[in-house]
């Protein structure tokens, strides 16, 4: 008697197993597809930049977390026990290594424009799991880990290239121009002219304007052209009201537009990088320009000599 009931319950203790051992290689594959996904308020164009770049996944990569971001070098990033290696990128994304100990598995980014200036981001990688079932189990948990990974490093990249400063160094915003009327002088120079040549313009622009009744209504302006081996340079006054102007001074009557508009701390160096990445918006989000850019000098570059407190405000007409 006592002999059946151990039979009995050893063919039920197999049956089990041998149903474990079933369910295991029923709904874990020998190859587990291991896939997170996002969509990000920005453009294909923008988004690839900051994922295809070794020095921009520093930035991104444990953003607006808690956690510093201790990668010890441009292309090894950790997070938790894995280890995330930047590889190399294509047309469309970023090809990225995940290492365990000493497994590694090769995971690919992919960028989609979708409508409204909106990105997907697909992240993709597969692992191959063993024929033993305990291994198996093993390898299905270290598939689900790494995929928490990847979501949590996508919500970092989502949260970091939604916002234009991240991706340009500026904020930039739509918005009119605060002038109507501007009086304005051009002058062309054989090298990158000085402060004092410019304010030298800036500075008979005032003039002309106190010998007409005119008053200043906000910073001077600025915009310098290269062509060739020359420099051409016109700045520009801001006044309260149309006057009759004569040779080399001008009016210009301003349209009040559309302009996308950014604000600059630093020296030459950093409005000139300013100005591109204000192309790169342009060529990202598909818009039109009206016209050149210009800047308006906020501070006096003559009273301030420290170009880290400069500001500087850049406007590109729109269409």
């Amino acid at each position: 008697m006592v002999y059946l009931q151990m039979k009995k319950a050893l063919l039920l203790i197999a049956a089990i197993l041998l149903i474990a051992v079933i369910c295991i290689y029923f709904f874990i594959p020998s190859n587990i597809e291991i896939a997170d996904v996002a969509a990000a308020k920005t453009t294909k164009d923008g988004a690839y930049r900051m994922i295809a770049s070794k020095t921009a996944w520093k930035k991104w990569w444990n953003y607006n977390t808690s956690t510093k971001n201790t990668a010890n070098n441009d292309t090894i990033f950790p997070k938790g026990v894995y280890i995330f290696n930047l590889t190399g990128h294509d047309f469309n994304g970023a090809l990225v290594s995940i290492q365990h100990k000493n497994k590694t598995i090769s995971s690919k980014i992919s960028l989609l424009q979708l409508p409204m200036d909106s990105v997907g981001i697909m992240w993709q990688c597969s692992l191959q799991t063993s024929a033993n079932p305990v291994e198996k189990i093993k390898q299905y948990f270290e598939a689900v880990s790494i995929k928490k990974n990847m979501k949590d490093a996508l919500n970092c990249f989502k949260a970091f290239v939604e916002k234009d400063e991240n991706i340009y160094g500026m904020k930039i915003l739509e918005s009119s121009i605060k002038d109507s009327f501007l009086i304005s002088e051009k002058r062309e120079f054989a090298q990158q002219p000085t402060m004092n040549e410019v304010y030298t313009l800036i500075n008979d622009l005032k003039q002309y304007a106190a010998q007409n009744n005119c008053m200043q209504t906000n910073p001077p302006m600025l915009n310098i052209l290269t062509d060739s081996d020359k420099y051409r340079v016109m700045v520009a006054l801001p006044v309260n009201k149309p006057i009759l102007t004569k040779p080399p001074v001008s009016l210009i009557k301003m349209v009040k537009g559309n302009f996308m508009i950014a604000q600059v701390h630093g020296g030459l160096r950093s409005v000139q990088n300013a100005l591109q990445q204000m192309q790169l918006y342009f060529s990202d989000y598909n818009k039109t320009s009206m016209a050149i850019p210009f800047q308006y000098l906020v501070t006096d570059r003559l009273k301030e000599a420290d170009t880290t407190k400069w500001i500087t405000e850049i406007y590109a007409p729109v269409l």
